[in-house]
């Protein structure tokens, strides 16, 4: 039997793909208007259809009956703080896509990723409509308009729960929202952490010495520092970019990262040192810290968990969004893994 098919949609590098086929799901199709982006799904997924392109362009019912699991993570801007959180009234809303794509697939299952602050806060009604559209509680038209008809409804039993990747052995402190739907008559159990407590520390896959191609954006004392109780917060040296721990998970990697906003390792052990001399009462310094190197895109993917033989289109910055934009593969797999053994569906895994 062909191992059940799934759909990756605003796929990025892939790395919800990657994570699903680790839990024996085969990817047959894949839609990203980002060319770079489609150019590295490619290489990590030969013989996908990758459909580059506006997903609201494409008719996805072609799939229907051929797939099980439909996954994807849209656009995260309408729902961040870095994109002012205009949620639906942001063009960029891939939500009411993803639902239409539901809709006209059919699968088994659908996970849906985004970013944890959806459920908090002043996006929390829009989450819950989003909710209740994807759980059938309200009609696709509430998201949709009239591109459905006005009784069209999806039947799933939804669940939502935000999951840190460090928890499940990813060496990165990363909470993402993932949105569970299945069959009325199925049941989902949410993977259990399997590193809660043992996470994998940075120097997993961070040392002294980079790996790739490295990153010129130096790293600088503030003129102003502004301490926390630990070494690695606070705002004691300039750019976005914190240092790097490398007992403990890396930091959240941003789809900023390139220039000054890269996260950085302490090669000579500054951190610590300078954070004491601080909270002693000692002057501010200036200029380049010793030792500082920003991490290259080759260390960013490591600790993505990325396969170490995948290559990433387009100029570095662009390798840079790529990585800091996907779902960790190790991550993706145990919400796979668990939505392969919860639900009991069949699929022909067959492209149309």
């Amino acid at each position: 039997m062909a191992p059940p098919a799934v759909i990756d949609l605003f796929a990025g590098a892939g790395g919800l793909s990657l994570g699903f086929a680790a839990a024996g799901f085969e990817a047959v199709a894949a839609v990203e208007v980002d060319a770079d982006a489609a150019a590295t799904f490619r290489k990590a997924h030969p013989g996908v259809d990758v459909h580059e392109g506006d997903i609201c362009e494409l008719d996805l019912s072609p799939y229907r009956g051929h797939v099980a699991a439909v996954v994807g993570g849209p656009p995260c801007q309408p729902w961040s703080l870095g994109g002012l959180r205009r949620g639906h009234a942001d063009p960029r809303d891939g939500t009411p896509q993803f639902a239409r794509a539901v809709h006209e697939v059919g699968p088994d299952v659908f996970v849906m990723e985004n970013v944890a602050g959806l459920v908090r806060g002043a996006a929390r009604p829009a989450f819950e409509r989003i909710l209740a559209v994807l759980g059938g509680e309200r009609p696709l038209a509430d998201l949709l308009g009239d591109a459905v008809g006005p009784r069209d409804r999806l039947e799933y039993r939804v669940e939502a729960r935000v999951l840190n990747a460090a928890d499940h052995g990813v060496p990165q402190t990363r909470r993402r929202l993932f949105v569970v739907g299945v069959r009325p008559g199925a049941a989902f159990a949410w993977p259990e952490p399997t590193h809660a407590g043992a996470h994998v520390p940075a120097r997993a896959h961070v040392g002294v010495v980079a790996r790739g191609e490295a990153n010129p954006s130096i790293v600088t004392y503030a003129a102003a520092p502004s301490l926390r109780p630990d070494p690695y917060h606070g705002q004691v040296f300039n750019g976005g970019g914190r240092p790097i721990d490398p007992g403990r998970p890396a930091p959240t990697l941003l789809a900023s990262m390139g220039g000054n906003k890269t996260p950085w390792v302490d090669a000579l052990g500054v951190v610590p040192d300078y954070h004491a001399h601080l909270r002693a009462g000692g002057a501010p310094r200036s200029g380049r810290v010793p030792g500082a190197r920003r991490i290259t895109v080759a260390e960013a993917a490591a600790l993505q968990t990325f396969p170490p033989d995948l290559t990433f289109a387009g100029a570095r910055s662009s390798q840079y969004r790529q990585v800091g934009n996907a779902v960790p593969p190790l991550l993706a797999a145990a919400v796979a893994g668990a939505a392969r053994t919860s639900t009991g569906f069949s699929s022909p895994g067959a492209r149309p």
